[in-house]
């Protein structure tokens, strides 16, 4: 009795399928797995969002004094990959930038560094929620997330310290 061989004489798998015929179904089954990965990525991307009026305060660290001089109440802030606005620029607070330093009795101290500032900023808009999280482009707006942010003027790396909802009619 004769084994039967994956491909006969024929070009047929088994015996039972030609090799045309079997390109023919891989490629309606990858159409098929297309579709379906396409559909279900798009779900996940446009996925409803609400708009949340919010304050959140950014701290950036470690620049100089050019740069924290740039940013100005009324500037817009937006997130650098998406572009997406995160806010408007309502207060802004410069502080000597600080880093752990030994003195001259090898204890540990917290000292200014020389042309180096940390920034504050307290910003307002209005933030995208989705399921109750909040994004700009595909960065999460969570407490202590780092965000690049931008303007017309600077760009940066900041963190964020606080995020709260304002509540419509009180403005608190």
């Amino acid at each position: 009795m004769d084994h039967m061989k994956f491909i006969d004489e024929k070009g047929r798998f088994f015996g039972v399928l030609n090799i045309i015929d079997l390109l023919i179904i891989l490629l309606v089954l990858g159409a098929i797995a297309g579709i379906f990965a396409k559909t279900s990525v798009l779900k996940r991307i446009n996925r409803n969002f609400t708009e949340v009026p919010a304050r959140m305060q950014l701290i950036v660290e470690n620049v100089r004094q050019t740069t924290a001089d740039a940013v100005k109440p009324g500037d817009i802030i937006k997130e650098v990959r998406s572009g997406e606005q995160l806010g408007v620029v309502k207060e802004v607070k410069v502080e000597d930038y600080k880093e752990k330093a030994a003195d001259s009795q090898g204890n540990w101290h917290m000292s200014p560094v020389p042309d180096k500032k940390t920034i504050f900023i307290t910003l307002e808009g209005n933030l995208k929620s989705y399921n109750n999280e909040f994004r700009a482009g595909q960065t999460d707006i969570k407490i202590g997330s780092k965000v690049n942010v931008k303007s017309n003027m600077y760009t940066f790396e900041g963190y964020i310290l606080k995020i709260e909802t304002i509540k419509q009619g009180n403005g608190k």
